[in-house]
């Protein structure tokens, strides 16, 4: 997953430069029993052509609990984006009763979509505003169990540059049973504010190294480091020097 989630990154970021356009956030991590799971996708369309997108659930990797891709509702269908914009994706997925605890994954497929040429009132015909050649997959995954997250922290280590700069070194390790991890890391300081650096996701059972900079930073300013899950923002786990 990890591979996949750098090779879609990857691709927002030239995507998003040369056409302007990007989709945040850029995962899903949700709970898919009980309630079911919930979320909206933002699709921002920076550039001065109409954007249009068909979007399809497809199965996943497969090396997860299961596909999901038929758990999937979501809408629109088919996403159109006007000049300097913004649309609004709704999914919601939920896992039929008695389904095995773990973790279960889709791909969500968007595929441009020409947008068909307009006459006007005098008769003349605009032309179709764009067709950039979009085709690409986004995997999300969910998860059936009470899976609270469990990560630890491990070797926190503060030095400094040459700059004079913080450098924060330390390891997590996800002990969450059946379930990866999306997480966000937070520096924090004596006044009680801290810096705060989405890390991504961490599968079960992984080990993170982490080395951050923090250009703002001197030694003595950090106290601590804290992770919050990327979905709720709720903390997980902290740990002060």
């Amino acid at each position: 997953m990890r591979k996949t989630y750098q090779i879609f990154l990857t691709f927002l970021l030239i995507f998003s430069t040369t056409f302007s356009f990007h989709i945040a956030p850029t995962f899903f991590e949700k709970r898919i029993d009980a309630g079911g799971g919930y979320q909206e996708f933002i699709m921002y369309n920076n550039s001065t052509k109409t954007q249009r997108f068909k979007v399809t659930a497809l199965p996943g990797t497969g090396k997860y609990g299961g596909h999901m891709d038929k758990w999937v509702e979501y809408n629109p269908k088919i996403i159109t984006i006007k000049p300097k914009s913004q649309s609004i994706l709704k999914v919601y997925v939920k896992a039929p009763q008695g389904t095995p605890e773990g973790e279960y994954s889709t791909f969500l497929n968007f595929r441009s979509v020409p947008v068909p040429d307009i006459t006007r009132d005098d008769g003349k015909t605009v032309a179709a505003a764009a067709s950039i050649g979009l085709n690409v997959n986004m995997e999300v995954i969910g998860y059936v169990g009470d899976f609270k997250p469990k990560l630890e922290i491990t070797n926190l280590k503060v030095t400094e540059n040459k700059e004079g700069q913080a450098v924060v070194s330390f390891k997590v390790k996800n002990n969450t049973l059946k379930r990866g991890v999306w997480y966000n890391i937070d520096v924090m300081t004596g006044n009680e504010s801290h810096e705060s650096v989405e890390k991504g996701r961490i599968g079960i059972g992984k080990t993170d190294e982490i080395t951050l900079t923090m250009k703002k930073m001197k030694k003595r300013d950090v106290v601590g480091v804290r992770l919050r899950d990327s979905s709720t923002y709720e903390d997980i786990t902290k740990k002060e020097l």
